[in-house]
């Protein structure tokens, strides 16, 4: 991605996350590994950003809230490869990822809770009940085909400079 073209997106972005960008928990994302080499908050944010971009194609109506969602999908903050739970990380992971959130951010729309419970569709239970949810499930499988054939790395100028513009602020 060229950073000058990208830069207004950025800064439109930051103005719907930048708060929780800057929170030391969300970074403490960076720590946990989710697509191999991928970490948490660099898939994290990648997914964020694509459904940013989405919601702007579509003039969506309630961008912020997708967007803020977004980038919290994979909130649930433990090393999955290695620590297991009583369910596989693909059903646990967004029941931790909602669970953390309420508990560190408050309170959940509906329509937030039902996208990460949902964006593993179709491998579980909970369907999309939302274009929000929609988006994000889409944007999520983009971005984990992209981060499994290593080619997500054209994202990497755009990650850095945008945590270069929250540790900024």
């Amino acid at each position: 991605m060229d950073l000058t073209k990208e830069s207004n997106s950025i800064d439109r972005f930051l103005a719907l996350t930048g708060d929780l960008l800057r929170d030391e928990t969300v970074k403490s994302m960076k720590q946990y590994h989710h697509h191999k080499s991928i970490t948490t908050h660099f898939h994290s944010l990648y997914v964020a950003y694509t459904v940013f971009k989405m919601c702007e194609t579509l003039n969506h109506k309630d961008e912020r809230a997708i967007v803020r969602a977004a980038l919290l999908h994979d909130y649930y903050l433990y090393e999955w490869y290695t620590e297991k739970h009583e369910e596989y990380h693909i059903w646990y992971h967004p029941k931790q990822a909602v669970k953390n959130i309420e508990g560190h951010f408050g309170h959940l729309s509906d329509m937030q809770r039902n996208m990460i419970l949902s964006h593993m569709f179709p491998t579980c239970v909970e369907l999309p009940k939302s274009s929000g949810a929609w988006i994000l499930t889409a944007a999520d499988k983009r971005c984990a085909v992209a981060d499994y054939m290593k080619v997500s790395k054209s994202f990497l100028p755009v990650y850095n400079e945008i945590n270069r513009r929250v540790e900024a602020l």
